[in-house]
């Protein structure tokens, strides 16, 4: 069963993500794994544009997305080594959320009860959560997006925000570990689809799937991962789990650490790094990560041009801004400058905020690499102390 298991996880994983799928060619994909057996055939598709698949009587949706975090549809060339799926480094992965789907699918082939739901849109915008999470049941008591980085996540804060409570998180950890992981609670998470059903389902969460460095051509898999996690997911008793967090009331964590991988850490009183210290007056109103706050500030087209509303109603096209004209000058040896592309194509003029600085940081650079340091350095300096 353990082999029978493994080779199923890995070669999904493997046809997922034979290709990027960005915003806009979502049914695509659906239809081609279909074709492939890979998605079920009875998957439906909802008024919003998301795909899912109801299984027996459950209080549970379980949740992942189908669009890839770039601008183009691309062949992806994978490199195994050992447990580590990675590209030829001239594309992204797309386990980010190819990893969160292949579970679902695993769990939809053991007939595990629940709603699963896959996603369009999350990369720019939580578009089709956000659509679903106006009309949906009030009758779920959690929804479980499989979509952080890492290992070890049990997600209790989504930008700052709580959208589970510490009991559920505490008893999903626990009962995760019984299979041999190492889960726990966290409270430095993003935002994911999961975020935009906390007005009206108890208990949202983001569990980490074994991807690091996602939106960038060095994002990996740890295949392992994916393959223990699926057969713990099989043994959660998920409609045990508590209910505890109250919907109509809102609370912040005013002590979060953005990412355990750096030093970087938000309070009420400001960000801190080094010696140099920045106000935080709209911190906690800041809601999306990286690219869905570029979506909530601009609007994208589905074929990937991005623009933004002039105040008059038209759109007009973004061109990059000269505060990253010196940016131009950070590429590699081997031409690789993929990661200030996708900065430029984001920002178009000099009101960068710290919180976007740290979030481009943690989410596209490479900080071992002089280049990405030197980046950003530029932008760092373009703030006004």
């Amino acid at each position: 069963m353990s082999k029978e298991s493994f080779n199923y996880i890995k070669n999904t994983f493997l046809k997922l993500t034979s290709k990027t799928y960005p915003y806009g060619y979502e049914d695509e994909l659906v239809t081609e794994m279909k074709t492939e057996g890979i998605f079920p055939q009875n998957l439906e598709q909802d008024k919003h544009g998301n795909w899912f698949i109801k299984l027996g009587e459950s209080k549970t949706i379980f949740a992942s997305h189908l669009d890839t975090a770039c601008k183009d549809q691309v062949v992806v060339n994978h490199k195994i080594d050992g447990n580590i799926i990675r590209t030829d480094g001239k594309s992204i992965l797309g386990a980010d959320d190819k990893a969160g789907v292949t579970i679902l699918l695993w769990m939809i082939k053991n007939e595990i009860p629940g709603l699963y739901y896959f996603f369009m849109g999350e990369e720019v915008g939580c578009i089709g959560s956000g659509l679903l999470s106006k009309d949906i049941s009030k009758d779920f008591n959690r929804i479980i997006s499989f979509d952080r980085r890492g290992n070890t996540s049990v997600i209790t804060h989504q930008s700052t925000i709580r959208t589970c409570s510490d009991e559920f998180a505490k008893e999903l950890s626990k009962q995760l570990n019984k299979s041999g992981l190492s889960y726990v609670t966290d409270s430095t998470g993003v935002y994911t689809d999961s975020a935009e059903f906390v007005s009206v389902i108890p208990e949202c969460t983001n569990i980490s799937v074994g991807y690091n460095s996602e939106h960038t051509f060095n994002e990996s898999q740890d295949i392992s991962h994916l393959h223990k996690l699926a057969l713990a997911c099989l043994k959660v008793d998920w409609e045990s789990l508590p209910t505890k967090r109250d919907t109509s009331k809102q609370e912040t964590s005013y002590d979060w650490e953005y990412d355990s991988r750096s030093n970087t850490k938000w309070n009420s009183r400001g960000f801190s790094r080094g010696n140099k210290k920045w106000s935080n007056k709209n911190f906690h109103s800041y809601r999306y990560d990286y690219d869905d706050y570029y979506e909530s500030r601009f609007q994208k087209t589905r074929s990937k041009k991005a623009f933004y509303d002039s105040g008059n109603g038209n759109l007009q096209e973004i061109e990059p801004g000269n505060w990253l004209s010196s940016v131009n000058n950070f590429e590699t040896k081997t031409g690789d400058n993929y990661k200030y592309d996708s900065v430029k194509d984001k920002f178009f003029n000099t009101s960068l905020s710290k919180e976007e600085i740290e979030i481009i940081k943690n989410q596209y650079l490479d900080m071992k690499n002089p280049d990405d340091r030197n980046c950003y350095e530029v932008m760092v300096n373009s703030l006004v102390y």
